[in-house]
């Protein structure tokens, strides 16, 4: 008998067709695995973004280094000038010039990745949610067809003496009661389908679930928030008797809250490890160290928060996202600080030089 001619669910909600999720489908085809391509998605986007992290942080060092040259003098103007607002902009408009200091540069360079940083992480948790929902639907209908193929017939929701009991429709249009020893075999044809269709990625049971005490099934109420779909397509008493096999099956955690702990770690980390690579270099030169993250203080300790909290709450596959995406910044963080310190300590150099054959034109 065919599955898709007894359930009348298969499809009412649409496969999404955004960028992110032409994406990953189209990868997923070739990995077999949601996690892993979620995984490869993430270094593709990180290796793309990685010449705007270097012009951001090479900006924000230049202009550091630029300001702790003049704020002994910016300290003395302040004093000399400070009850005079319009005379004290002014010079200190002109020490800026004379320093060749620009005020926004290190503005613009730090605006302009966040802002391409948060359209990539919001368009595609955006469009993760999508595919989760997908998946999430796709994987119940497919359960339920199981299940109304071994009943032989569609699953529906009736009252009986004020109770709501789930029954049998047949292909003639007649009702009839669920047959326990068909519905025992239906259990056991869902559970084989769910291992079949199940998407799950090293400790987590089910990647569209968070890593956490939830549960691998929605709620029924969970589902139709989740999949925006109308309560009348699918009945209450008919999704726990499709899924409840399931939920006794895999009782217990989804996940073990790994992957919040690791997304608020690794996102600290990322950024902190530049700042410590920094000061241990300037200790070793006995040079006074320019801390070029100074102006994006408080990101360092609101950015982990915020990640954990969206992985606390979201699908695994983002929290993969953001984790992936933090440990490839602790990767890579001492390598392009290192690389901007000698751009940088270059630039200087020349810099020197060009000063030096202009002084002795003189």
């Amino acid at each position: 008998m065919d599955i898709l001619n007894i359930s009348s669910l298969m499809l009412e909600v649409a496969k999404p067709t955004g960028m992110w999720e032409s994406i990953v489908f189209g990868l997923e085809t070739l990995v077999k695995n949601y996690g892993l391509t979620i995984i490869l998605v993430t270094l593709a986007i990180k290796l793309i973004m990685l010449p705007f992290d270097f012009y951001n942080r090479y900006i924000n060092k230049r202009n550091s280094s630029k300001m702790a040259v003049i704020q002994p003098e910016l300290e003395k103007i302040q004093k000399k000038y400070g009850a005079n607002r319009d005379v004290l902009n002014q010079k200190t408009m002109e020490l800026y010039k004379k320093h060749n200091y620009n005020v926004m540069g290190s503005c613009l360079g730090m605006l302009l990745n966040m802002v391409l940083t948060m359209v990539v992480f919001f368009t595609l948790f955006s469009g993760l949610n999508k595919i989760a929902s997908y998946k999430i639907y796709t994987e119940y209908t497919t359960l339920q067809a199981t299940y109304e193929q071994v009943v032989g017939g569609q699953l529906i929701e009736q009252t009986e003496n004020e109770q709501k009991v789930v029954k049998v429709k047949l292909t003639d249009g007649s009702v009839v009661a669920l047959d326990e020893t068909k519905a025992n075999e239906a259990n056991q044809a869902v559970i084989q389908k769910y291992d079949e269709v199940k998407e799950s990625f090293l400790w987590i049971k089910n990647i569209w679930r968070p890593d956490t005490n939830a549960s691998v099934m929605l709620s029924y109420d969970d589902f139709i928030s989740n999949t925006k779909i109308d309560k009348g397509e699918i009945n209450e008493q008919v999704y726990y008797q499709v899924t409840n096999p399931i939920r006794a099956k895999e009782d217990g955690w989804n996940g073990y809250y790994i992957l919040i702990l690791l997304s608020a770690a690794t996102s600290y980390l990322s950024t902190q490890v530049s700042v410590w690579l920094g000061k241990a270099k300037a200790k070793r030169t006995g040079k006074p160290y320019v801390d070029a993250m100074s102006q994006n203080k408080i990101l360092i300790y609101v950015m982990p928060i915020v990640m954990a909290m969206f992985a606390l709450f979201y699908n695994a596959m983002f929290a993969l996202y953001m984790v992936t995406g933090s440990l490839f910044g602790l990767a890579t963080s001492p390598l392009v600080t290192m690389l901007v310190d000698k751009v940088y300590e270059k630039a200087v150099k020349k810099e020197e030089e060009k000063t030096r054959v202009s002084y002795s034109r003189k």
